[in-house]
């Protein structure tokens, strides 16, 4: 498993104390129950390093006002896990989960203000003071000690979920300091596969930080769930450097994954023949085998790894393969002369792989089980799939192949034509008979896989082949839905003429319109309006149409929504409306447009936050002066006693403090 494979992106941080959209996930949904800590999946999302994911969680829920998120994720902006390193940011957030009765970040930011040029130790006492007052331990203990504020190291690492995400993106970034500045807990973290950081630090070719994690007590002897070892990972890299440090630090060249294959193994496969000499220097074993009887050699060679082989020769290693006379017939196979056939392989498999129709006819034709697996789990069909075998596709399904067989990644070949866009493949598996809908039961349905995947044209195939337009997955999310969230036009035409349902719920209460209007996809929101979609959608967050679209950066898709009579001062849960939804969020423009409709300036939500509070808690000076001009009363405070004036002169926008108070 590479670092490419928990792709990071930095993800836009919204300033506000709100609650407000949160989009579709973008993989396949949950089937478990929703859990009860709302922070949960974000965490989750950490200890998996999928750190967009997590910022993503932990945004939509500090935008409902969490200052459980908050903190968590003012700790990622201060450590710069997962994204570039924003102490401002880190700070502001501190201060709003502190204001809204978060003990520790009221210590984490006293401790932030007392350190660095711009060191405030009246500020930093006075936020101590109010961890303490909270009944923050550490606080207490601080204050009865006289002792400053801990360091940042054991701040961050105090969360198990960030510590993991933070070793692994120390290792990414080769960042000697910090792992050092986490010290050696470092090495003990593991992800979802018990992968430790020295793996990841070998995979990725990052030498100085494994060399650190070495010297902080690392085993390089330690393999993941799989037996997957450091030397392994290295072995397969184009540096020789990073194989002779873990060797160096102990590694045993002769331990084996869970198939049996060492280190040599992957040095072959890769074709790095400075690796396998290393290798054999540290005491590989030459001619072992895997669990399929192949050698090192047999490994070079079944993926034309020349330079490799070749070593692996002069070495004196020998092919382990079964060669009889006359074996080659013009390429193709001769089920009673096989030819040459590595060990562990059947004739049929080798037949599918090479598409040679004849043989695989002939074999199934004799007897053949059309639905054998291969040691590694993956059925026939998965096998003609992934060659672009479609005579033997075809010839396996007539001869009965399941179609919802999984292979070792848990999914059918459907599933996996329709997730990869592989439209020749999907439309032979639907050619052979295969329904549109038909999927293993840990799977979706291939079309909701189609729709998550962005593929418009496998959409087509399957709608055309009759697939279910009003199928959902385990959260009650339909392809309208998934459609209108993501703004894929022309897929909600089609799914529109294909007469889905329009009004259909989610398990959170939501529609395709609220969806549409929460991803400002103004045509779509045009198009389900015309196809007689409920305007009188509420979630069960008691967020309305108006709410999903304020939270959005595009004026445009209110306008539709406002013309069909909608509340625009309709309140959520927690007392949140459309235009403090918008105040928060910064966007200036849908606040110009709900002001235009005559939104209420001053209401309060249940924290007491007016939408002229929470504008300047995210420093939103433009909006901050529209609702001046507009009327806003500056002198309103919150249910902490803060008024707007206090919250911005908190968090260092002197020149919104100015004109709230009316200087400017």
């Amino acid at each position: 498993m590479s670092f490419a494979t928990f792709k990071r992106r930095i993800v836009r941080a919204v300033c506000g104390g709100l609650l407000i959209v949160a989009a579709l996930p973008a993989g396949a949904a949950s089937t478990q129950s929703p859990v009860k800590d709302p922070l949960q999946q974000a965490r989750s999302a950490l200890v998996l390093l999928q750190f967009d994911k997590a910022m993503e969680l932990l945004n939509s829920q500090v935008r409902a006002g969490h200052p459980e998120a908050q903190y968590l994720l003012a700790l990622m902006y201060l450590n710069g896990v997962g994204t570039i390193s924003d102490p401002a940011r880190a700070r502001s957030l501190l201060q709003s989960a502190a204001e809204h009765g978060q003990g520790a970040a009221a210590y984490v930011l006293a401790a932030e203000l007392s350190r660095g040029a711009d060191a405030s130790p009246a500020s930093a006492h006075s936020w101590l003071e109010r961890s303490a007052r909270l009944g923050y331990p550490r606080a207490v203990e601080a204050l009865r000690s006289g002792k400053p504020p801990l360091e940042r190291e054991p701040l961050g690492a105090s969360e198990p979920a960030l510590k993991t995400a933070w070793v692994m993106n120390c290792v990414e970034q080769d960042d000697v300091a910090g792992l050092h500045q986490i010290g050696a807990a470092a090495v003990s973290v593991r992800d979802e596969f018990g992968r430790g950081p020295l793996s990841y630090a070998a995979q990725g070719g990052k030498l100085a930080a494994a060399a650190a994690l070495i010297e902080l007590g690392a085993d390089p002897r330690a393999a993941d769930g799989y037996g997957v070892t450091p030397l392994m990972l290295a072995a397969g890299q184009p540096n020789a450097a990073m194989l002779e440090l873990l060797i160096r630090g102990g590694a045993d060249s002769r331990a084996v994954d869970a198939e049996k294959r060492s280190a040599l193994f992957y040095a072959a496969r890769a074709d790095r023949p400075d690796s396998i000499k290393a290798l054999l220097r540290a005491g590989a074993v030459l001619g072992a085998r895997d669990e399929r009887g192949y050698t090192a050699l047999d490994a070079a060679l079944t993926v034309d790894a020349a330079a490799a082989a070749a070593e692996l020769r002069s070495q004196g290693a020998q092919q382990s393969v079964v060669s009889g006379p006359g074996s080659h017939q013009a390429g193709k196979f001769d089920a009673a002369r096989p030819g040459d056939i590595y060990r562990g392989w059947s004739v049929l498999e080798l037949a599918i792989s090479r598409d040679d129709a004849a043989s695989v006819g002939q074999l199934l034709d004799a007897g053949g089980n059309a639905n054998l697996r291969l040691p590694s789990g993956d059925p026939l069909l998965k096998v003609a799939a992934d060659a672009h075998a479609m005579s033997s596709l075809s010839l396996l399904l007539a001869h009965g192949a399941d179609a919802t067989a999984t292979g070792r990644a848990g999914h059918s070949v459907l599933w996996l034509a329709a997730t990869r866009n592989d439209l020749p493949v999907l439309r032979a598996l639907l050619a052979g008979g295969i329904a549109a809908d038909a999927h293993a039961i840990t799977e979706q349905r291939p079309l909701l896989a189609a729709l998550r995947a962005s593929n418009p044209e496998v959409l087509q195939q399957l709608l055309g082949a009759g697939a279910s337009v009003d199928a959902s997955d385990p959260r009650g999310h339909t392809p309208l839905m998934l459609a209108a969230a993501v703004g894929q036009t022309a897929a909600v035409q089609a799914l529109l003429e294909h007469h889905a349902r329009i009004d259909v719920q989610d398990d959170q209460g939501r529609t395709a319109l609220w969806y549409a209007a929460s991803a400002g996809a103004r045509e779509i929101v045009v198009s389900l309006l015309a196809a007689g979609a409920s305007r009188d959608v509420v979630d069960s967050h008691g967020l309305t149409l108006l709410h999903a679209a304020a939270g959005q950066a595009d004026a445009a898709v209110l306008e539709p929504l406002l013309k069909s009579d909608a509340v625009v001062d309709r309140r959520s849960l927690i007392g949140d409306t459309p235009l403090l939804v918008a105040a928060a969020t910064g966007h200036a423009e849908v606040v110009q447009a709900l002001l235009a409709h005559s939104a209420h300036l001053d209401l309060q939500n249940n924290a007491g936050d007016t939408a002229l509070i929470a504008a300047s808690r995210g420093g939103h000076s433009g909006i901050c002066h529209l609702l001046l001009a507009a009327g806003a009363n500056r002198a309103l405070r919150n249910a902490a006693g803060v008024s707007a004036e206090d919250v911005a002169s908190g968090r260092g926008f002197a020149s919104i403090a100015k004109e709230i108070a009316g200087k400017s």
